[in-house]
């Protein structure tokens, strides 16, 4: 129940609330606002340190990290990764950004049907896993997808992206992208939804609001992280001019995300905890 509003066998009453800040200037009023608001986050923040569980949120999250990293390069890297491996006017937006979320909002609610009595945890390390190997079909040489690109499904391919061929074989590339895109986007539809389910299991009673907001960290340091981390590998393995090697981007990429899956794995006895309902 809402601070002033009580029931009571007549109804519901309602207080109107006095303003902490009477008789004070507006400006007055909004610096004394911003400072107790400011001594009322440090008390809840300081509060979490002392929680245990608090640790293991931390962990949990400090892992997760990693596999998020992908999604920024498919933000960052990807695009000038595709034109310059694909050629000016390659159809990128629709590689990742369409294929990704159509895939993501249908298939969301479905795995999430299917996966009801599967704990957040299981759940989170099935689809980070799917995720992170997904990503080493682009560092494969494109030759292999040769046959995929001359076949079915490069007609499709061509047909969805309009592309011009000419004549010309379609590039192998395409297929490795979409299918990577594809399957990446079954792990992100297996871990992302729960990434939010399981602070409220981690939370002592009281507390889901406070980790429910400090989910969203891994984001913020995936994003910090990766854009220089874009540059360095575009500049080392797909520059503009010269030699390149770009499979060793998403060797890499796919590296480090697999620290997320394997992570979770060894560190499951210190950080998972009991999910009412769920094995």
């Amino acid at each position: 129940m809402r601070e002033g509003v009580e029931v009571t066998d007549e109804g519901v009453k309602i207080v109107p609330a006095v303003s902490k800040y009477q008789g004070e200037t507006f400006t007055n009023a909004f610096l004394y606002s911003c400072r107790d608001a400011a001594a009322d986050w440090w008390r809840i923040f300081s509060s979490l340190w002392a929680q245990p569980a608090f640790y293991r949120f931390l962990a949990f999250f400090g892992f997760v990290v990693f596999v998020r990293f992908i999604l920024y390069h498919f933000y960052y890297t990807f695009p000038k990764f595709g034109i310059r491996e694909l050629g000016e006017g390659a159809p990128i937006g629709q590689l990742f950004g369409t294929l990704n979320a159509v895939v993501v909002i249908i298939l969301a609610p479905i795995v999430g049907a299917l996966t009801q009595k599967v704990t957040a945890y299981k759940s989170v390390i099935i689809g980070t896993t799917i995720a992170a190997l997904s990503v080493f079909l682009m560092a494969v040489p494109p030759d292999m997808f040769q046959p995929l690109a001359d076949g079915p499904l490069g007609s499709v391919i061509a047909w969805w992206l309009n592309l011009d061929l000419a004549g010309k074989p379609l590039n192998p590339l395409f297929p490795a992208i979409v299918l990577a895109v594809f399957i990446y986007s079954i792990g992100e539809a297996f871990y992302s939804p729960r990434l939010y389910e399981y602070p409220a299991a981690i939370a002592p009673k009281g507390q889901e609001g406070s980790y429910m907001a400090l989910s969203m960290l891994p984001y913020f340091f995936a994003k910090f992280l990766v854009g220089p981390l874009s540059g360095i590998l575009l500049a080392a393995y797909c520059p503009a001019e010269g030699p390149r090697n770009s499979q060793m981007i998403w060797v890499w990429v796919g590296g480090m995300a697999l620290v997320t899956p394997i992570g979770l794995l060894l560190a499951k006895r210190y950080i998972q905890v009991r999910e009412a309902g769920r094995e």
